[in-house]
């Protein structure tokens, strides 16, 4: 039993030096890996600070503080300024067509004859009547002046021949219903009118558009935007033709707010304005509200984003002995509208500032940076604007 108690007691404490030796290798080993992969790095270290910093090169422009003119696009109606739907005042059978479909028509063109044998026949048997009528009244004159007709019979003469001239003019008037003509030069709608075919009173016959070279523009605008006033230019524009907005002047404006849009309703007169602009159709407007003092119009290129915003990489001068002359530096931007090539920047930025531009997608934070170009000012040039919110004019 002794000899047991005294084996035990003896094999314990060499099992735990044992583990105890096992621990020192281990950490041993660690020490040693460590420091192994320590000198590596700072190896690797070295060998990367014998290399030159990264660089990238980019195109650059000086932020300059500029005017930026707002504008409200909208849609805009083509009106002619002269224009008529032609209808029949009578019924009546057509006895003559004198135009053609679409074709220009002048000032007292006879456009359509109704017939009017029945009117003129009447006129003739009324006239007939009218002149009887005009000899008994010179008979009864003169006999009242002898006192051999008495004034009732006078009287009753003259009523007669009042009624029958009301009745020849009822009958002109109703003839001359039945022949209508071209109140202005004009351009013709198309028609399907024959000579025998019957109409009934207030048919369609055509309409008619005329202008000399003139047309409306009708435009609204919303509560709140400024309001142009007579003699304002606006600029029209249109995909239909390949030329520069036109200038239309604003020559009404209507006198309240609409109850249903709560918007006003403006006129402007467009002259002499191109083949593919035709009552009708519809055109893009353009409607100065003000102006913005003090931002800045960069290309579109410049201007970078992620979820926190609009950013920009300002070229900060670089630290002496640096590879490059300058340090890109992120800038966060409050950006508004532009026209697609460039966008106004409100705030973020100072005058003077340097903007990359070209290349700016390769830049980081911090990165060493080329400029591959002068600087050139940030000049506004006035572009259209498809948002219909700002839209730049020039200015330094």
């Amino acid at each position: 039993m002794t000899d047991n108690h005294t084996a035990a007691g003896t094999s314990a404490p060499g099992k735990a030096r044992h583990w105890l030796l096992l621990l020192l290798v281990c950490a041993v080993v660690l020490v040693v890996l460590g420091g192994m992969k320590y000198v590596q790095v700072m190896r690797a270290i070295e060998f990367g600070k014998s290399f030159p910093e990264r660089s990238e090169t980019v195109t650059a422009v000086l932020a300059t503080p500029a005017s930026w003119k707002q504008l409200y696009r909208t849609i805009g109606e083509v009106r002619a300024t002269r224009y008529v739907e032609l209808r029949t005042e009578v019924d009546g059978k057509i006895s003559e067509v004198g135009f053609v479909g679409g074709s220009p028509v002048s000032a007292g063109q006879s456009l359509l004859v109704l017939d009017s044998t029945e009117e003129r026949a009447e006129l003739q048997a009324t006239r007939a009547q009218l002149k009887l009528a005009e000899l008994q009244l010179t008979r009864v004159a003169e006999l009242r002046g002898r006192k051999l007709a008495s004034e009732n019979e006078y009287d009753s003469a003259v009523a007669d021949k009042n009624i029958l001239q009301a009745n020849v003019a009822a009958l002109e008037a109703k003839i001359e219903k039945k022949a209508l003509f071209a109140p202005f030069d004009a351009q013709t709608g198309l028609h399907t009118l024959q000579v025998g075919q019957y109409l009934p009173a207030n048919a369609v016959i055509t309409e008619l558009t005329g202008g000399g070279g003139e047309l409306w523009i009708d435009f609204q605008l919303p509560q709140g935007k400024a309001s142009p006033a007579i003699g304002d230019t606006v600029h029209v524009s249109s995909r239909s033709f390949s030329a520069g907005p036109l200038t239309a002047t604003v020559i009404s404006a209507e006198a309240s707010l609409s109850f249903q849009s709560r918007s006003r309703g403006y006129r402007a007169l467009l002259i002499d304005p191109p083949e593919a602009i035709r009552p009708g159709s519809v055109v893009d407007v353009e409607v100065a509200t003000g102006s913005l003092d003090g931002v800045f119009l960069l290309p579109a290129s410049a201007v970078r984003r992620n979820n926190f915003g609009a950013f920009v990489y300002v070229l900060e001068e670089a630290e002496a002995g640096a590879i490059a002359p300058f340090r890109a530096v992120r800038r966060q931007v409050t950006v508004g509208s532009g026209d697609g090539e460039e966008i106004v920047v409100t705030s973020g930025l100072q005058p003077g500032e340097r903007i990359a531009v070209i290349g700016a997608f390769k830049l980081v934070d911090g990165l060493l940076t080329h400029v591959a170009e002068s600087d050139a000012e940030v000049v506004v040039e006035s572009p259209p604007d498809p948002t219909g919110e700002m839209s730049p004019e020039k200015h330094r």
